[in-house]
């Protein structure tokens, strides 16, 4: 479930054109082809989730399955259902939730489908607010929607262009990064057979990466490089999530984003999931989901990403996922890399 913590103090929901301006930007992107449940308690946003809509009685099953799972998960007592599409496509799905969501108890106080515009109420019978024609909305209007932007939420046209805001930025030198790459993969491998500081000393990559970021400084290709090799040392990968209670979460967004963006894609599973990492603390569950992407595109095996994936599918927080508190993380870390140095290595990809 994507959870909306940083925009719950700002926006109160108080009608259905509220509930249609707000969720492009609870989502990241407007949606197209999908069914949408919004979480409101006491007049307060608490999280949505987004399914793909499906004419398939078996694929429907399972994903309005999977919407319950995660309702239950979260202890929600009360959901708004929210279609997109034409009412051929909305309709069936829609139906298939609104059964799976009352069978499992939980109240639905509204079900609509938007389109074009217009949105039409699958509950209220009264022409006087809901006419045969639709409602017209603007989302982009409404008072909920101006909040998320003045909090710092966007909403893309679609999923694919929120996608590709993790792309490589054009003015990338491809070349440069790519040597830059190989010269410190071949300083690493000289630093793991001598032994010794790798670990403290990759640790201190990421502290100095964290400082400059927040300082309003943007990474030069040889850090971007460094980083994107000590982080393949998963004691350093998991030592940088523990830095979440020493800099704000914009900080480590910034970092990772740049750091996803920029590193050569053999390394990219890592960043990519720290930045994962870094939208869930901050309940932002759709970048959260293109940064996992990312991450398996580059390792479809990464443990790490699979592991934040099950959590972010049933909306569980990173603290949850991992079962432990940072303080503790990192005592844990420093423990084993002290009782095994060599776990600290780097682990290149194949042919770095």
């Amino acid at each position: 479930m994507s959870a909306a913590s940083d925009l719950t103090h700002a926006i109160t929901i108080r009608k259905l054109a509220d509930v249609v301006g707000i969720v492009p930007y609870l989502l990241g992107f407007h949606p197209s082809k999908s069914l949408v449940a919004v979480v409101i308690d006491d007049e307060k946003l608490k999280g949505v989730v987004r399914l793909d809509l499906t004419q398939d009685s078996a694929e429907m099953a399972e994903r309005t399955a999977h919407l319950v799972k995660v309702l239950e998960g979260n202890h929600i007592h009360e959901v708004l259902l929210v279609g997109y599409g034409p009412g051929s496509s909305v309709t069936p799905m829609m139906d298939a939730a609104r059964g799976a969501v009352h069978g499992a108890g939980i109240v639905i106080v509204e079900a609509i489908r938007v389109d074009d515009g217009r949105y039409w109420s699958y509950i209220c019978t009264d022409i006087a607010c809901c006419p045969p024609e639709g409602v017209p909305v603007d989302p982009s209007c409404s008072a909920p929607a101006a909040a998320a932007v003045v909090a710092g939420r966007h909403a893309f046209p679609d999923r694919a262009a929120l996608a590709a805001t993790l792309d490589p930025p054009q003015e990338l030198d491809q070349g440069r990064a790519q040597s830059v790459t190989r010269e410190a993969c071949s300083k690493a491998k000289e630093a793991s057979k001598a032994g010794g500081g790798w670990f403290a000393e990759s640790v201190e990559r990421v502290v100095a990466a964290l400082d400059r970021v927040q300082a309003g400084d943007d990474l030069d290709p040889e850090a971007v490089a460094w980083l994107g090799v000590c982080l393949t040392a998963k004691p350093v990968r998991d030592m940088a999530m523990t830095y979440v209670q020493q800099y704000d979460i914009a900080t480590h967004l910034r970092l990772w984003t740049e750091v996803t963006r920029m590193v050569q894609p053999a390394f990219a599973a890592a960043p990519a999931t720290l930045l994962a990492f870094a939208a869930m603390c901050r309940g932002d569950g759709p970048l959260a989901s293109i940064a996992l992407e990312r991450a398996l595109s580059a390792n479809p095996r990464y443990s790490l990403a699979l592991l934040l994936i099950e959590g972010l599918m049933v909306g569980l927080s990173p603290t949850e996922v991992l079962a432990r508190g940072w303080s503790e993380l990192a005592d844990d870390i420093t423990a084993q890399v002290r009782e095994c140095p060599s776990a600290a290595w780097p682990l290149l990809p194949e042919g770095w």
